[in-house]
């Protein structure tokens, strides 16, 4: 059972530190571009009627919160399952050790 223990400590190290770095290399997906947005204007010669398109210089990108507060979440609640699952193995161990430590495991010799 302590053997258990150690790897969930093991399991619950490794899903931190992979569970970081994904966050970390998704960070680019995370990324909304939006399209360069399109104005029209004319010329000053209504009577030609043409209108040229003249497109904004920058294109705005921003971030999306929402996928990175799902991912920190959906890390944190790893980790407390995993934790959850350390305590109740620590706890298992503790009763069974305090239940089976009076068991005598060896017949009493006789007289």
């Amino acid at each position: 059972m302590l053997v258990s223990a150690i790897v969930l400590i093991f399991v619950f190290v490794l899903t931190l530190v992979f569970g970081v770095l994904r966050i970390i290399n998704t960070a680019p997906q995370r990324v909304i571009h939006a399209p360069p947005i399109s104005n029209t204007v004319s010329d000053g010669d209504e009577s030609s009627g043409a209108i040229q398109p003249i497109l904004a210089d920058k294109p705005t990108s921003k971030s999306d919160n929402y996928a990175l507060a799902e991912d920190v979440i959906k890390l944190i609640i790893e980790l407390v399952m995993i934790l959850f699952a350390i305590l109740a193995t620590f706890i298992l161990h503790r009763y069974v050790k305090e239940k089976y430590a009076s068991v005598p495991t060896t017949e009493p010799k006789p007289k």
